[in-house]
């Protein structure tokens, strides 16, 4: 089958490990012939990577299957991702024939199974098999390209922590980790086309090399390696749990040039009961203990955060701990969630539910800090020089402005300038605006 002048488009819900999936199967197609078009354009085939990580996720996961058809109803619409491994009949929103359902097992193989199968068949496809069966790495032959900002590279798939209010363990499996040679060859490749910042990404990050047998290997171990690549000037790690930041990972921090001095470490409570409900694997005087650590280590550090507001059994005093707590660890930045009700979960079964317009309210609150402790983290900043990776340029009132985030996680813009994305630029913080600090260039 030829495939010249056949347009796919993609869609990603969800995490920035379904972000770079997505640009894996992204780069199958284009490599086999394929030109990609916006996900709002007429394609022949549709692929859209779902999420179940809350209701909303699948909602809009839902939404844009019929979309889809909408846009193109006689296109192909390949359905993937953790919607499809958690409710395959509930994500499955159309019974056409053009529409084709592939489990998390098979996301790899998405092409080989479009044209062996979809292509030539005038019948729907379901490739399916339970998350139990995901029990190692699934490598693609080809990587991801999805930014031409920053290179997205994933390095670890699945979870054994099993909290009790996440339903990820049962969607993609147990913890994997990926051959370091793999990893290092991506980057590599990454480097040569040009990409000053990687970002290290992963299910549970931090459990990197755990259940390697072949190598002795863990992500500070990794990290040393990825450093020694010429032309990269930085390496960002997405997200980490507390238990694996570790003496030896801040002690790289303390010493390395290239490793952005931004963490991100989910708390989720700042309740010492509902982190027990929540089987969290620390409590609040061992996370503030870490986090004092890091930031006496690395002062000028991002700590930034995950919290979920509502939890069952969270009362109106456990969340003004969680409150007080996260005031006075000054985070960066706070990412707020609604508790959503998952199946499979432990907290499903959980008594005591809060009122959606409770939740709605915390959730209010907590924002409303989170931006409050973002401008103080800034303020801290100001007349600081720093390098800034251009992300984007705009023109307003007839000035032009070049924009990007620093290593510790500031959004600055420059007025008066233009640069291109990707490129490295030096400035000194000078100003605290709405929700970025205004820049000048050191020339």
């Amino acid at each position: 089958m030829k495939n010249i002048n056949r347009k796919v488009a993609f869609k990603t819900i969800g995490c920035k490990v379904n972000q770079y999936e997505t640009g894996a199967i992204k780069q199958t197609f284009l490599k086999n012939g394929f030109t990609a078009v916006d996900f709002r354009e007429k394609a022949d085939i549709y692929i859209i990577n779902t999420c179940a990580v809350t209701r909303e996720a699948e909602r809009k996961s839902r939404q844009m299957i019929r979309k889809a058809g909408r846009t193109n109803p006689s296109a192909s619409v390949i359905v993937t991702g953790c919607g499809v491994q958690a409710n395959p009949e509930g994500i499955n929103v159309c019974n056409s024939s053009n529409y084709h359902i592939i489990s998390n097992y098979y996301k790899n193989d998405i092409f080989e199974i479009f044209s062996s199968f979809i292509a030539n068949s005038s019948k729907k496809i379901i490739y399916f098999k339970p998350a139990e069966h995901i029990n190692k790495y699934s490598y693609n032959a080809f990587h991801s390209m999805s930014s031409r900002i920053r290179g997205l590279v994933k390095i670890q798939d699945g979870c054994n922590q099993f909290c009790s209010y996440c339903v990820i363990p049962y969607l993609r499996g147990r913890a994997r980790s990926r051959d370091s040679q793999d990893i290092l060859l991506e980057i590599q490749e990454l480097a040569k086309n040009g990409f000053k910042e990687i970002v290290l990404l992963g299910i549970n990050l931090g459990s990197y090399g755990d259940d390697l047998k072949s190598e002795k290997i863990n992500l500070a171990i990794l990290i040393k390696r990825i450093e020694t690549i010429p032309g990269l000037e930085r390496i960002r790690l997405s997200s980490i749990e507390l238990p694996w930041v570790t003496d030896e990972l801040i002690e790289i921090f303390n010493n390395s040039f290239k490793l952005c001095h931004h963490l991100h470490i989910p708390l989720q409570s700042g309740d010492d009961g509902t982190l027990v409900l929540m089987r969290r694997k620390y409590n609040i005087n061992e996370f503030e203990k870490k986090v004092s650590k890091i930031k006496n280590n690395i002062p000028d550090i991002a700590i930034t955060t995950d919290v979920i507001a509502g939890f069952p059994g969270e009362d109106e005093s456990a969340f003004k701990r969680t409150y007080n707590f996260l005031k006075r660890m000054e985070f960066a930045k706070i990412h707020v969630f609604p508790y959503s009700e998952r199946p499979m979960t432990l907290a499903s079964l959980f008594p005591e539910k809060n009122e959606l317009h409770v939740i709605k309210l915390r959730v209010k609150f907590l924002n409303e800090l989170s931006v409050q402790l973002r401008k103080e983290f800034f303020t801290n900043n100001i007349n600081k020089q720093k390098k800034i990776l251009v992300e984007y340029s705009f023109s307003k009132n007839a000035h032009n402005y070049t924009c990007g985030l620093t290593d510790n996680y500031i959004k600055v813009c420059i007025k008066d300038m233009k640069r291109r994305k990707g490129e490295m630029i030096r400035a000194r913080l000078k100003g605290v605006l709405d929700s970025y600090v205004e820049g000048e260039k050191i020339v």
